[in-house]
């Protein structure tokens, strides 16, 4: 088996893979990280390590710490999902838990916890909403496309459906309900109009 292989496959069960100057690390379900799948790593660790260094250079990787704050965010979700496996109800992330939890896993102060928010905001990788109390995960391509949206039911009156205020006496903070999470979904529901 390949350095490729390896890393589709594990991709494709929800395995991340990077390479750093420390070496070789995966993020994800423990159960898919067996004791051969640790065994093949450990066999192929210079080709993998050269492959993802590679696709890096072409693909600008994020910083770790962003890695590890997304992934924390990832497993929330999945979590939740699980717990509300008969709901259709949006999953939402309290921010205060997920903040705890990435702290904890980076030795982070308050300082750089702050930092890394308004990193991982700014580059669009997370969405706060409800008085930043609760937290979505995203991609800059999604967050570009939801604002195209947003635009786009504005001018045809409809946009005060795909936003609500939540109750509060001093509350300025607006909850999306988008009728998809996906970048496709969104502009398939545009042209369907």
């Amino acid at each position: 088996m390949n350095a490729v292989t390896i890393i589709e496959q594990l991709e494709g069960q929800g395995v991340t893979l990077w390479a750093d100057d420390e070496g070789l690390h995966y993020e994800g379900d423990i159960n898919v990280i067996t004791p051969s799948v640790i065994n093949a790593l450990k066999a192929n660790k210079t080709e993998i390590i050269e492959v993802l260094t590679q696709s890096a250079a072409n693909d600008e990787p994020l910083p770790t710490r962003w890695l590890v704050a997304l992934s924390i965010i990832d497993d929330m979700v999945k979590q939740k999902r699980e717990q509300m496996l008969y709901t259709k109800a949006p999953v939402k992330i309290q921010r205060r838990d997920w903040r705890k939890r990435y702290q904890i896993a980076l030795s982070l102060n308050d300082w750089e916890t702050e930092r890394l928010e308004q990193d991982l905001r700014a580059s669009k990788w997370v969405y706060f909403n409800n008085m930043f109390e609760s937290v979505e995960r995203t991609t800059p391509d999604f967050e570009i496309a939801a604002d195209e949206f947003i635009e786009w039911a504005e001018t045809k009156g409809i946009g005060k459906q795909f936003f609500w205020v939540p109750t509060g006496i001093v509350n300025h903070g607006r909850m999306r309900e988008l009728p998809s999470n996906t970048v496709i979904g969104l502009y398939e529901y545009m042209m369907n109009y």
